[in-house]
This record gives structure tokens, sequence and C-alpha cells, in this order.
């Protein structure tokens, strides 16, 4: 398969095709989001400033992450750091700054932390599936070559993971199936997992996702592991020792609920 097209959306360039899907998935993600918190008690405008709230935290967390990941530029040139126009986001950072930010938030609008957090997984991945698809057009991130049958050719020279014709692994597309493929187990299981549960479960998930998939991309290492394989362990971890240290104090949703277990 042969990918024409550069990083720059519909000839503009002052929008990437990865800046373009990503604000996509902010507004579907948000707007289901604000749709779902009402069974929560909040109000639709108290969703929209949870959201707004998030979006912010989300970009200052994915800018940081991303400088300290090419710290070593950024240090030699540090008035980069406000080049937002350049990109340079980092997908751990937006995730877990939104994640931070609008749980403090919620805390403010007076409202129980640990369904809000569960409300926000499904929104959240699919706004995740949706931004990747700008990764997949445009060639973001750059990949290792690949002769697999689904491997891609960018062969706009301007496009990040343009190789000089040669074959490289669709990591966008790799990450894109792996939010798709956590947000259906999340939905296949989410009754029997107890509450405030889902957001652990599914950034463990996610993490050890991407784990993996950061092997085919050409990201910087550090101790031979790349930020996104740190950060995935270090949140994996966490799950686990939450997990234990929980595993006699939580009862499933649906048990709580007083609901059978076939309902």
């Amino acid at each position: 398969m042969t990918i024409s097209y550069g990083p720059y959306a519909f000839g503009s360039p002052f929008i990437t095709w990865v800046g373009f899907f990503t604000i996509a998935g902010i507004l579907v993600g948000g707007l289901l989001f604000a749709c779902a918190m009402p069974r929560q008690g909040a109000s639709r405008r108290t969703a929209f400033r949870l959201v707004l709230i998030s979006v912010f935290g989300a970009l200052v967390g994915a800018r940081l992450f991303h400088v300290l990941d090419y710290l070593d530029f950024f240090t030699g040139a540090p008035f980069h750091i406000f080049y937002l126009w350049e990109g340079g986001y980092s997908l751990w950072g937006g995730v877990l700054g939104g994640l931070a930010v609008g749980l403090w938030k919620a805390g403010r609008e007076g409202l129980e932390r640990l369904p809000v957090a569960d409300t926000a997984v499904l929104p959240g991945l699919v706004g995740l599936a949706l931004g990747r698809v700008g990764g997949i057009i445009g060639g973001d991130p750059p990949a290792t070559e690949s002769s697999l049958p689904w491997a891609v050719v960018y062969d706009h020279s301007d496009s990040f993971a343009f190789a000089d014709g040669a074959a490289v692994h669709p990591v966008a597309l790799y990450e894109a199936l792996l939010s798709v493929a956590v947000a259906l187990c999340i939905l296949r299981w989410r009754r029997r997992l107890p509450e405030g549960a889902l957001m652990p479960m599914a950034l463990a998930a996610w993490g050890a996702g991407r784990f993996v998939i950061a092997f085919v991309r050409l990201d910087p290492t550090m101790y031979g592991l790349q930020q996104a394989q740190w950060a995935g362990l270090i949140v994996v971890v966490a799950v686990a020792l939450w997990a234990w240290c929980s595993r006699y104090r939580t009862t499933p949703q649906r048990a709580r609920r007083g609901r059978p277990d076939g309902a």
C-alpha cells in the first residue's frame, strides 16, 4: 500500500493531518463524555467544563512529555518549546495530563472522581482511535522497515515516515486498532469490574499494547527503552499494585447493584 499525502492537511501549512484528526477526536470524545455525564448527576454544562479543562491539561502534558523526550534538542533551542505549530506532542503526556487535571476539576465540582473516570474511558478511547487516523494519512510517527503484507510506503518526501521508497510498519494504524480493541474489551467486561476499575484497567491494557508497538517505532530511547515504554511499564506496575491492594475491598458493579449474573 502506498500513501502519497504529506503531513499537512488540505494543502494548508498551518494544520497537519495529525492535528486535524486530533481535534476531531477531542470533539467526538468530548461530546460522548458530555452525553454520558448526566448519569453521574452532572449537568451538560459541568461536563463541558470538565472537557475543556481536561483538554488544556492534555495539551500541557503532551507538550511537556515531548520536550522531555527530546531534551537534548530543546536544551540547545529552548524557545522552540513554545513553537507549538511545529508539532511535537506525546500521547502518554496527553492522556495522563488530561486525566489528572480532569479528575482534579471533577472533585472541585463536587463529583465523585472514580465514576467520572469510568465514564471517561470509552469516550477517551474513541477519541484516541480517531486521532490516530491523522497519523495513518500523514505518516506520523516514523517506523522501522517491514515486509509484512500491510506495510505502507509513504512516498511524499515531507512525510514523517518517508523512507526512500521502503515499506514501513503503519504504527498509527496499530495504535488506532489498539484503542478500538481495548474499548471493545471494556464494553464486554465492564459489568464485572468494580467501580473505579475501568480507567486503571484500560490504561494498563493500552500501556501494555503501546509497549509492544513501540519496538517498531523510531523514537529516542533512554536506558534501552522509549518514553512510551517506560510510561507503559510504570502504569502497568501501578495498576497491578492497586489491584493487589484492593482485591478484598472491591465488589463488582453488577453485584453491588443487585443485578443477576446473566443481566
